[in-house]
């Protein structure tokens, strides 16, 4: 089987290898059906994925994929893992190897700042994700140290069904193992993204505004997209518009943000399942720097009434409704 290494949150800050680009990738090598090495099948059926923060995820969701998701739930071996950092600390010889443990985070950390595309994820980063792996093994030995990853990943391997037509998504960290299981990379050779891919990129990025952005530009890219209704494309040109009225915001126009986030709520935006309570929860709170409470109130309301309010904007309504948004001056 081959396997196909994902990021997590980090795919939002990857122009060329973010969740759309995951998307075209699976397009171009054929596959059928989707493996989720890193979900438990009941964290998929209960939608508490929505929770994780993994924008490929959503898009899985969006595009209707076929997934299964095989992964067992491992968190106890993190919090064994935990225990025995805390342990080391308590001894001379051990504060001296979670000091060479924390050195090769931070190597790894410096690594993933490279521009990540898919040839560098599977390249040169494998590389160095694979000698972290390595050298934390022979300084914190295979067990607790490295929260049993050779366990937990060889269990996950024996419930493959090996499929051609399939492939399984991992997050990086655990891809040199899989492939010493007997995985193999795709062959990339010919992929491009597409105009897709770099509008996503256009979306990521207006969600982390820097000091130095032109925000004029930015707008422009983000309210350039047309498209047909209910295709991919015109849902993403809904949270483009959502995205713009963030930037309105940011610089007080607090009309044009309403005026955007209105149209959007107007619109067919059940898809991506995150975009209807963002959109809701940030027009109660432009409504309520305009002066208009009991329309803001409304749009709190209708967010938190939502089969699905992600946390973060369900948080923002809750607050929304015992007290008026108001900016600090």
């Amino acid at each position: 089987m081959k396997v196909l290494a994902t990021l997590g949150a980090l795919h939002a800050t990857a122009p060329l290898y973010n969740a759309q680009t995951i998307l075209e990738i699976i397009g171009f090598l054929g596959a059928s059906r989707v493996v989720l090495g890193f979900v438990s099948p009941q964290i998929w059926q209960s939608n508490a994925w929505r929770d994780l923060d993994d924008p490929v995820l959503f898009a899985l969701e969006d595009a209707r994929v076929p997934v299964t998701a095989i992964a067992t739930d491992w968190s106890w071996a993190e919090t064994e893992q935990n225990k025995m950092l805390e342990f080391l600390k308590q001894f001379p010889q051990g504060q001296k190897r979670l000091g060479q443990f924390n050195a090769l985070q931070r190597d790894l950390q410096t690594a993933l700042q490279v521009p990540l595309d898919v040839a560098t994820v599977h390249g040169s980063l494998l590389e160095v994700v694979t000698q972290y792996h390595t050298d934390t093994t022979a300084l914190l030995e295979e067990g607790p140290g490295t929260a049993h990853r050779r366990q937990r990943i060889t269990e996950l391997v024996a419930q493959l069904e090996l499929n051609a037509d399939a492939v399984l998504l991992a997050p990086l960290d655990d891809v040199p193992l899989l492939l010493e299981l007997g995985l193999e990379l795709p062959d990339f050779t010919g992929f491009m993204p597409t105009e897709h891919s770099r509008f996503r990129a256009i979306i990521d990025r207006a969600y982390r505004l820097e000091e130095n952005d032109d925000l004029d530009a930015l707008v422009h890219q983000l309210l350039a997209l047309d498209a047909p209704a209910d295709t991919a494309l015109a849902r993403m040109a809904l949270e483009a518009r959502f995205a713009a009225s963030g930037l309105y915001l940011a610089v007080g126009d607090w009309q044009s943000a309403r005026d955007l986030l209105e149209a959007v709520s107007q619109g067919q935006f059940e898809r991506p399942s995150y975009l209807a309570g963002f959109v809701l929860a940030r027009l109660g709170q432009v409504r309520d720097l305009m002066l208009e409470r009991d329309k803001a109130i409304r749009a709190y309301t209708a967010a938190l009434a939502l089969t699905y309010c992600p946390l973060e904007a369900r948080a923002v309504a809750m607050a929304g409704l015992q007290q008026a948004f108001a900016i600090d001056t």
